[in-house]
């Protein structure tokens, strides 16, 4: 678990939900709770803190892309959390199978707190 780096307790946006099969299509920012769910909010700026609410801590965090219904990009991208864990990305891509989404092959990029080049882990 890991407290946002902006400990203003923002509210939760009111748009944000669980991720499921059926997400629209479109950018979204993600962020994994202390149960593990995955909610989702529509991408924009400095939305991490909003999707919990509260200042509350996460298990992973970053953003993701949903083309014809598939997860096409799925990164550990947040400034407000700064995950670098490649474990707690593959198991944010397994959650979201769980809920019923495909993952497509090669989707799942994580991007080093070194700034070097991404991985693609999946």
């Amino acid at each position: 678990m890991k407290s946002p780096l902006d400990p203003t307790p923002s509210p939760a946006d009111p748009r944000t939900r669980p991720v499921a099969a059926g997400l629209a299509d479109g950018g979204d920012v993600y962020v994994r709770d202390a149960n593990g769910t995955v909610h989702v909010l529509p991408d924009g700026p400095h939305l991490h803190p909003k999707v919990l609410g509260g200042a509350q801590p996460a298990m992973y965090a970053g953003d993701m892309t949903v083309r014809r219904g598939r997860v096409v990009d799925l990164t550990n991208l947040s400034g407000t959390f700064k995950f670098d864990d490649e474990d707690g990305l593959r198991d944010v891509a397994d959650e979201l199978r769980r809920a019923g989404l495909t993952v497509e092959r090669g989707a799942v990029r994580f991007f080093p707190a070194d700034g070097s080049r991404p991985v693609v882990l999946a």
